[in-house]
């Protein structure tokens, strides 16, 4: 027999949530799981429905293995609201600290979506604006609606410049996504993330950048940069997990990433000659260092950062002048096809890389002694005494 008790408790344990307390769950749990660095029971909470976005979350959940936040707060700043069938959306507060930020928590606001998925609403990213063209996607935040419909229009020029330095082009359509907030874009990395930075780009991640009005120029550099790490990524063999493409790519110095990138981007702003003004000091005040030092993102000292950029960009700039375009791709290649540098650097460029970097040091060298001598030169001739006027013996024309 059912007593009134009976039906009471049948319907408070068989109660569907509210939405409010399903994301909350959620919030909850990811909080849990982050500290406790258990990425598979992040992952569990994050939908999968978006590529780009189950990529970076499961690059965000492998780096809890390396540094777990100490801190990580999901605070719900308002009621969710549904937007469609199985879609919510809610302002959230993020505050989050890692071992390695000496400083107060950092804290974020921005719009959560979550889906609802087997039963249980999963986080899917921030809610963004977007807009989109022939093989581009340009999801951004409020204020940069502008600067995506810029991107839009360069994209067609940007695309087709670094495809042709690649021989090669993406088989799927390129997803940019516009931060306003560095914080933000941290810690959409990951949470021990504390590095200024202008872009982002892994394998198979969108690019992001981070700004409040990207002018054409700025856009045109920094997109043909991002983009060049992603026609990079793309040279390594599609069979494989997400997890083996991420080691490929990791396992190339990180100099030689960022070479490429540079060389590709400076298309739009070359500065070969400031380039080689840098290179040549660095010579000068042996401030060229080794190239392990500047291999690991993760050990690479802070100060060491512009040696990465710049001293990488002119080593393979000196590779494409002295090998040609083919060979520098073919030779990136090799390295994501799994090869060392020095394996590729002797398979496709037919010596060692000590031998390489020997010669390349050399080149740098000797172009410094002929600027040098250059200069001396002038400073002679400018050192001469001027040859005194000799007067003309010829009358006036002019009549007194």
């Amino acid at each position: 027999m059912l007593t009134l008790s009976t039906i009471v408790l049948s319907a408070i344990v068989f109660a569907e949530p509210t939405l409010h307390e399903g994301i909350e769950s959620t919030l909850t749990e990811m909080s849990e799981a982050a500290m406790a660095a258990d990425m598979e029971g992040y992952l569990g909470l994050v939908w999968d429905g978006e590529p780009e976005l189950a990529q970076e979350q499961w690059a965000w959940a492998v780096d809890l293995e390396r540094m777990p936040p100490t801190v990580l707060r999901y605070e719900m700043l308002d009621e969710p609201k549904l937007v469609g069938q199985g879609e919510a959306v809610v302002p959230v507060r993020i505050t989050w600290n890692t071992e390695n930020w000496e400083d107060e928590d950092r804290t974020i606001e921005l719009p959560m979506r979550f889906v609802e998925e087997d039963g249980r609403w999963k986080f899917a990213g921030r809610r963004w604006s977007e807009v989109d063209s022939d093989g581009l996607r340009v999801l951004y935040t409020d204020g940069l609606g502008e600067s995506a419909i810029r991107a839009i229009d360069l994209w067609p020029e940007i695309k087709a410049k670094v495809d042709a330095g690649f021989g090669r082009s993406l088989d799927h359509p390129q997803v940019i996504k516009m931060y306003t907030s560095m914080p933000e874009l941290q810690f959409s990395i990951f949470p021990g993330y504390v590095e200024p930075l202008g872009g982002w780009n892994e394998p198979m991640e969108s690019i992001k950048l981070v700004g409040h009005n990207f002018s054409a120029g700025h856009l045109r550099n920094v997109i043909a940069h991002e983009y060049a790490h992603a026609l990079t990524f793309s040279m390594a063999p599609h069979e494989g997990s997400a997890e083996a493409a991420v080691a490929r790519a990791h396992a190339v110095p990180w100099w030689v990433l960022e070479g490429v990138a540079e060389l590709a981007s400076s298309n739009f702003a070359p500065n070969t000659g400031r380039t080689e003004m840098v290179v040549q000091r660095w010579y000068e005040i042996d401030r060229l260092i080794e190239w392990d030092d500047i291999t690991d993102f993760y050990t690479v000292k802070s100060e060491d950062y512009s040696n990465v950029y710049v001293q990488g960009r002119h080593m393979v700039s000196y590779i494409n002048e002295r090998f040609g375009q083919d060979k520098r791709n073919a030779w990136l290649a090799a390295m994501m096809g799994g090869k060392t540098i020095d394996e590729a650097t002797r398979d496709v460029l037919g010596l060692s890389f000590d031998e390489l970097d020997e010669q390349w040091r050399a080149s740098i060298a000797s172009a410094f002694e002929a600027r040098k001598a250059a200069e001396q030169s002038d400073n002679d001739e400018s050192d001469r005494p001027e040859k005194p006027k000799t007067s003309s013996n010829k009358p006036s024309s002019v009549g007194s």
